[in-house]
């Protein structure tokens, strides 16, 4: 999106993660955690590894069950816009977070 020379960006806002929140009823209806927040944020993949440092090819294991470290999980959130501790809520697994 452009915007004129000299106005201020747009401020980005933390999302919130709740029971009502539209990943919550994604994943309670099946989908993978990783899966739902990566629909709801539409970011394609090659511009979400360059925000956060992760190989393209890691997120196809993520979105498949496997494990993801907490370095991971707050890169994500901090490209998600929403708080590392919102992410690890939404994941249904602690067992799946290795600190």
């Amino acid at each position: 999106m452009s915007r004129r020379k000299g106005e201020q960006p747009i401020p980005k806002i933390l999302d919130t993660f709740s029971s009502d929140h539209p990943v919550a009823h994604a994943i309670r209806t099946g989908s993978n955690w990783f899966g739902a927040w990566q629909r709801q944020k539409c970011i394609p993949y090659v511009k979400l590894s360059r925000l956060t440092g992760i190989p393209s090819q890691r997120f196809a294991a993520i979105e498949y069950g496997d494990r993801v470290s907490g370095a991971e999980l707050e890169a994500l959130a901090r490209a998600w816009s929403v708080s590392a501790a919102d992410l690890r809520a939404s994941i249904p697994s602690p067992d799946i977070v290795i600190d």
